[in-house]
């Protein structure tokens, strides 16, 4: 007899040099310190603003704990005992349920390190082994290079890119579009 995987609010993955694990209460408090900068925020979705304070925090982790672990797998990560950023996937509604697109982002101190290649790496096994999601999507924004490497590092494949719908405090881009199967 199996025995059934430990609900979310008890995983752990490890990577190399990170721990990822569930979101906490007390990282709400911590949040601020390494988000609230322009350098996260211009390569994120509006949903991640700048500043970044406390109400940004506490919104981060109802998003992170509503539906964990069957809709919503969203990972605190730690280097160093340090909060040093998220990774997470979100399942697909409707047709696409059986997918996920994928998420993430480092405090600055922590970039050019080849932690975000670790944790997206670690994501991906763990949503292979893990969950029933098939395939998963990413993307970046053009003036991003790192990140699609990042991607690219973790299997990822670019499927497409749509032409300037990337439009952030004035400036406009292309959305890299990539995808992974999980089989």
């Amino acid at each position: 007899m199996t025995s059934a995987p430990p609900p979310f609010a008890d995983t752990v993955l490890l990577t190399r040099r990170c721990v990822m694990r569930p979101w906490q209460d007390s990282d709400v408090a911590l949040l601020p310190s390494i988000a609230s900068t322009r350098k996260i925020s211009w390569n994120t979705s509006n949903k991640f603003p700048y500043p970044f304070g406390e109400p940004e925090a506490q919104r981060l982790l109802r998003f992170s704990n509503d539906g964990a672990g069957e809709d919503v797998w969203q990972f605190a990560v730690e280097f160093g005992g340090e909060l040093a950023g998220s990774c997470g996937a979100i399942r697909g509604t409707d047709v696409q349920a059986h997918t996920a697109t994928i998420g993430y982002w480092l405090g600055v101190d922590y970039w050019g390190k080849g932690i975000a290649t670790e944790m997206v790496a670690r994501l991906v096994d763990y949503m292979t082994l893990e969950t029933d999601i098939e395939q998963l999507t990413a993307t970046c924004y053009g003036w991003n290079p790192a990140s699609a490497r990042v991607l690219e590092k973790a299997g990822f494949e670019r499927e497409g890119v749509r032409r300037g719908v990337v439009k952030k405090w004035g400036e406009t881009t292309d959305l890299l579009i990539y995808g992974r199967p999980l089989a």
